[in-house]
């Protein structure tokens, strides 16, 4: 996830969601809370630490797993977490060996297989074996998708396959990765869409475009939002302020500045009267009325009324939430499971809420109820796990034994 503090305002570009405009700038407009914990959460079983200023992983038994050796990580995904050492990066395994050594500027998750990697500001992509499968000599990439990478040269886009050969020639002053067969290009400042043999399918003539998402596009013309079929026809007529990609079969729009949801046909399941609205994750969104933030699922029950002064999107069953100064985990029924003692600051670059509790530092997870403090030393030897109220010390060497 990557949140903020009890929901600050995510923000979208324009109304189209182009979370892939790396090389454009654009207008952001903030739309719904941003999805938010107040401490770790466990992916592929491992949570992120900080232990002296250094991050590890520790299992769902609290045992630190990974040793806090790292100036950044990142969560695991698939067996595999991006981590930072000197501003240097790589992989790791779940069991803490790394995929290559730690040579690259940048990496980025892998997609389809394939991971972006620079170096020496060159772009170039590895497989999961840490293998380089394209060496980096691209001036820009961003990611395989559906077979092909997306890779720039000069100024100007194209595509390669898996073992690196260009099949569509640099030729896009903006383009975005392959989704449903079409790949969204930019010519003279309007967008279009292409195919995978580099074919003009949709002419360039929108403003703003997204790509294809469970069969139409969001587009952008003479300043307003609606959606396209793979033909071009609107399938969605630009009626709106903004029109998010397609998910879970539905689309937040917004209207004279209120949110709502439309079908794919563009019927109103909820008619625009948020002030806010999350997107839709397992048929379920935050959504924001009269300053108060509460639930409601796809079809539009608010099945958690309004109440929360700040909410976050449900996570593995829970989500945070803050009421009357106090923040809370409520589970799907909206009954509080777990209430933190903590005053919780989020630091933003970490992706972690540091907290403090009678002058100690540390990392709270309410799922698991599990608290790793520090003293004030930052000693490793003296890192404290709350585990079912009942108190842990690792060791450096990473043992679990009763406080």
């Amino acid at each position: 996830m990557r949140i903020s503090v009890f929901v600050g305002l995510i923000s979208v570009f324009g109304s189209l969601s182009f979370t892939s405009f790396a090389q454009k700038e654009h207008i952001e407009e903030p739309i719904a809370p941003k999805r938010e914990s107040i401490g770790l959460f466990f992916y592929d079983g491992m949570a992120k630490v900080n232990i002296g200023g250094k991050f590890g992983f520790i299992n769902r038994q609290g045992i630190l797993q990974i040793p806090c050796q790292f100036d950044k990580v990142s969560d695991f995904k698939d067996g595999l977490a991006i981590v930072t050492e000197n501003n240097r990066h790589s992989f790791i395994r779940t069991d803490g060996s790394l995929l290559t050594p730690l040579i690259f500027d940048k990496c980025e998750p892998f997609y389809n297989g394939f991971a972006m990697v620079s170096f020496q500001n060159k772009y170039g992509f590895i497989d999961k074996n840490g293998k380089i499968v394209v060496y980096p000599r691209h001036d820009f990439a961003m990611g395989f998708s559906e077979g092909l990478g997306l890779v720039g040269k000069d100024g100007h886009n194209g595509y390669i396959d898996a073992k690196g050969k260009l099949v569509i020639d640099y030729q896009f002053e903006f383009s975005l990765p392959f989704s449903e067969e079409y790949a969204v290009f930019m010519k003279n400042g309007k967008f279009g869409y292409i195919n995978k043999k580099g074919k003009v399918v949709i002419e360039p003539k929108y403003d703003l475009a997204n790509s294809f998402h469970e069969g139409v596009a969001s587009v952008r013309l003479d300043n307003m939002a609606g959606a396209i079929d793979k033909k071009g026809n609107f399938v969605v007529k630009p009626n709106y302020q903004t029109v998010r990609s397609f998910k879970e079969g539905v689309s937040v729009v917004m209207k004279n500045n209120k949110f709502g949801v439309i079908d794919h046909q563009g019927n109103e399941i909820i008619s625009p009267r948020y002030d806010l609205l999350d997107n839709f994750e397992d048929g379920i969104a935050v959504f924001k009325a009269n300053k108060k933030y509460g639930f409601v699922n796809i079809a539009g029950y608010e099945f958690i009324p309004a109440t929360f002064d700040k909410a976050s999107a449900f996570d593995q069953g829970m989500a945070s939430v803050k009421q009357n100064g106090s923040f809370h985990y409520i589970d799907l029924q909206g009954t509080i499971v777990y209430t933190s003692p903590l005053d919780p600051k989020y630091d933003e670059e970490s992706n972690i809420v540091l907290a403090k509790l009678d002058k100690k530092k540390g990392y709270i997870d309410g799922k698991e109820k599990i608290l790793v403090s520090l003293d004030d030393s930052f000693s490793p030897a003296r890192v404290v796990l709350l585990i079912n109220s009942s108190e842990y010390v690792i060791s450096t060497a990473g043992t679990l034994t009763s406080k």
